[in-house]
């Protein structure tokens, strides 16, 4: 308790409206700087939101190129069992025509050729397709891994945010109960 002066009817007016001054002066600057600080951590917390909702958005576009990464995936896996099959008949067809007699082994002979080549096309297409399969696969992970860079830094921030809100929570109510309790 501050030292005031006694008067006739108890303690010296000017002392105690000097010293609710001081108090409430100072009071006044530790809420201010208080307000101040809640209002950048709100600050931060919108830009962290923001943060969140670009994630989403960014989200929202991985998985539609992974969607869109799945329907050419089902397209080259169905094109993938044409060949297949395509080359089990050209196989079959060049079984068949080997085995025929050599009265037909000219026409033997251009059967195979056919079906090496519909072999070779259909090789030449399941290397494209792979090599499709590979560059989607590797542009998707990276892009995954930058999504998820992105998800572990906005994190960070977000409870950094909250450890700050919670000590200025604790100052404050410090502050406050130094007060009330004089």
């Amino acid at each position: 308790m501050a030292g005031f002066r006694r008067s006739l009817f108890g303690f010296n007016t000017d002392d105690v409206l000097e010293y609710i001054e001081k108090t409430h002066k100072s009071f006044s600057k530790k809420q201010n700087a208080l307000n101040e600080k809640a209002e950048n951590l709100a600050n931060e917390l919108s830009l962290s939101k923001e943060q969140y909702e670009n994630l989403m958005a960014e989200k929202a576009v991985v998985d539609e190129k992974l969607n869109a990464f799945m329907a050419k995936y089902d397209e080259i896996e169905k094109l993938s069992e044409n060949i297949g099959k395509l080359y089990l008949v050209a196989q079959a067809n060049a079984q068949a025509v080997m085995s025929s007699s050599e009265e037909n082994l000219n026409m033997s002979n251009e059967e195979v050729s056919k079906n090496i080549s519909t072999i070779d096309e259909a090789h030449d297409s399941l290397g494209e397709i792979r090599q499709n399969i590979i560059k989607t696969s590797e542009e998707f992970v990276s892009e995954l891994d930058e999504l998820i860079q992105s998800l572990v830094e906005t994190k960070a921030k977000i409870s950094n945010n909250n450890n700050e809100a919670n000590q200025a929570i604790d100052e404050f109510d410090k502050f406050y109960d130094s007060i009330v309790n004089q």
